[in-house]
């Protein structure tokens, strides 16, 4: 539909003005313009708020203009008429805006008009008035973007609160809470429209009204008793702020006391925590709890201690409310498809622990969290684990097949480098994909290594990340926190045993590759380089694809080499969960959880019954010195 305002708006000041340019310019002529007011704040030494967007106030200011040496010119008469031409432009944007916000503007569609109101929020934000004072906060054009992309189908004029209700009935569940924020930004804008002039006639008459709950009634924390609520602010302290003796030193203090860690914390290097957004999140979870696990709600108002809400029989009693109830409904999404639950549950987790109560409840929410209620990290490390049991049950060669797979392709490879000269170049690239292919899989084995971070990792350079070692040293990994997805650094010593296969690529494979592709070796410090930089992923995939198909372990993907790594030393040492947190960067209480049972649990024992039974010596290898 068409939309057309019949407001009487009015720009008072030049700052006004240049918020208006992109509705009337194209996007250079409005860099161009905006050079120009940024010219007249240096001239007249006053900020475009403290001028007036008036035409004949404009030429009586600009008499007063101290122009020389301010414009080019050869002679003193061009640089006058570079000084009109200025005066002039200033003139005809002043004149041009104002014509455009007192005539009645027609915007053309919905879309047009969402992005109007979506381009002024993105060059407002974050911007100061004359006051000093924020026009927009930071990241406003986020929710306008939300608005768009949730009320694309009505002008944004015609948003009311019967619209905004239609709206939020549509909504996902999980996406309400960021919907009614957005709903509550623009309402900034509606009352403010006098700050706004550049999009006043793209909003509505009136504020959007109170939107009710579609989900359930709130619940009243003024009806519980003032014991309760001391007991929940105390338990919500501890958990956003830990003592120090949670944050334990995981050396238990033999190493003494860091000086350069408290000279750090002097000096503010210490995160800052959002205690407020902290606080927020964990009463939204006792809400939560308290809602699912309480239909009737004055059995809850009647809880003396926060720490009576945290049995396991309760949370299991809420989870299960949780699920039938998304079950049951047309507008939630089912628990397994979402991770909102996920989120809650965590937040309770924290709660429990960091006030030390029952560990029985503590498993609860784990078991929930990993077993009822959708979680991105389960239902990653579930398919992988899922997968790599089928694969060593379908095949138990496999273990041995990968284990010394990258031998066996350093091995082929290395017999057509010995003859290089008398090979064709179809056998002499086959023997470098082999190389590669060996290399990849020996640093799998050797530290549990990202696909990104191996398609990307550095041999030489400042940042060298696969060190090479120098007399008595050890060849070492070493990623930093910055360049790996969980913010945790991977650096360790390669064994032996890998090594001896990683260098045969080194110095060996990557020299030709180097040649083959016109790779100046000298300069490169990538371990696997393409005619573009970096090789490219499709061929990194095609590469590692025919490697592990070479070593008859088809559909073997990089990332599943994680679960590998792990599964072969819980193989030869059940239970060293600790080694294991190490190897992948992650914690001991989550590698518990995805190995101590399950399929990680049956992955382990298939794993050691094929070691022992294929090749003894690769069990013995694999145990703790």
């Amino acid at each position: 539909m068409t939309m057309s305002s019949q407001n009487t708006i009015t720009l008072t000041t030049l700052k006004d003005v240049r918020h208006v340019l992109p509705a009337i310019y194209s996007e250079a002529s409005t860099k161009t313009l905006e050079a120009a007011l940024r010219k007249t704040e240096r001239l007249t030494g006053r900020k475009l708020s403290q001028l007036p967007a008036d035409e004949n106030a404009w030429f009586e200011i600009a008499r007063g203009v101290t122009w020389a040496g301010a414009f080019r010119g050869v002679t003193p008469g061009d640089q006058q008429d570079a000084f009109e031409t200025w005066v002039k432009k200033v003139a005809a944007m002043i004149r041009r805006a104002q014509q455009h916000v007192a005539q009645p503007v027609d915007v053309a569609d919905e879309r047009q008009a969402w992005d109007q109101v979506v381009g002024y929020a993105e060059a407002v934000e974050n911007t100061f008035d004359e006051c000093g004072d924020r026009i927009l906060p930071n990241l406003f054009a986020r929710s306008m973007e939300t608005l768009r992309a949730r009320c694309a189908w009505i002008h944004p004029a015609g948003l009311t609160t019967e619209t905004a209700k239609t709206a939020l009935v549509a909504c996902r569940s999980d996406k309400v809470g960021s919907l009614r924020n957005s709903f509550s930004a623009f309402n900034t804008l509606i009352r403010d429209r006098h700050k706004h002039t550049a999009i006043a006639h793209l909003l509505p008459a009136a504020p959007i009204g109170s939107l009710p709950l579609l989900r359930d009634a709130a619940l009243d924390w003024h009806l519980f008793s003032e014991v309760f609520l001391a007991s929940r602010d105390r338990a919500i302290t501890k958990a956003v702020r830990p003592d120090r003796e949670q944050r334990r030193d995981r050396f238990q203090g033999r190493l003494g006391k860091s000086k350069l860690g408290a000279a750090g914390a002097r000096k503010g290097h210490r995160k800052v925590r959002n205690t407020a957004s902290a606080t927020k999140a964990h009463l939204n979870a006792l809400s939560w709890l308290i809602r699912h696990a309480f239909p009737d709600r004055e059995e809850a108002y009647g809880v003396e201690e926060v720490e009576e809400l945290f049995r396991p029989e309760i949370v299991k009693r809420a989870v299960a409310n949780y699920i039938a109830r998304a079950k049951a409904s047309d507008r939630l999404l089912d628990p397994s498809d979402t991770s909102s639950a996920g989120t809650i549950l965590s937040r309770l987790q924290t709660l429990a622990e960091r006030n030390d109560w029952s560990k029985d409840v503590v498993f609860e929410i784990e078991d929930a969290r990993y077993e009822h209620v959708d979680s991105y990290h389960s239902r990653e490390m579930s398919k992988e684990r899922e997968q790599f049991v089928k694969l060593v049950e379908r095949d138990p060669s496999a273990v041995r097949a990968i284990v010394s797979g990258p031998r066996r392709l350093a091995a082929e490879a290395q017999l057509v480098f010995d003859d290089w000269d008398n090979h064709k170049m179809r056998v002499r690239e086959e023997a470098l994909h082999l190389s590669m292919g060996a290399a990849l899989l020996a640093l799998q084995l050797a530290r549990a290594v990202r696909s990104k971070n191996l398609n990307l990792l550095l041999v030489d350079g400042p940042d060298v990340e696969l060190v090479r070692p120098l007399r008595e040293a050890r060849p070492w990994l070493d990623i930093s926190r910055g360049r790996v997805k969980n913010r945790r650094p991977i650096e360790g010593e390669i064994p032996d045993r890998q090594w001896k296969v990683i260098v045969g690529w080194l110095d060996q494979g990557l020299p030709r590759w180097c040649e083959k592709h016109d790779i100046d070796l000298d300069k490169n410090v990538l371990l696997l380089p393409g005619p573009k930089g970096v090789l490219s992923r499709q061929s990194f995939n095609r590469i590692w694809n025919r490697c592990v198909t070479r070593i008859g372990v088809p559909g073997l993907k990089p990332h599943l080499m994680r679960h590998v790594a792990a599964t072969i030393w819980l193989a030869a040492n059940p239970g060293d969960y600790a080694t294991v947190a190490a190897f992948l960067c992650d914690s001991i209480k989550t590698v518990e959880k995805f190995y101590a049972r399950g399929e990680g649990a049956a992955a382990a024992r298939l794993f050691a019954e094929a070691l022992e039974a294929l090749d003894p010596t690769l069990s013995a290898f694999m145990r703790r010195r």
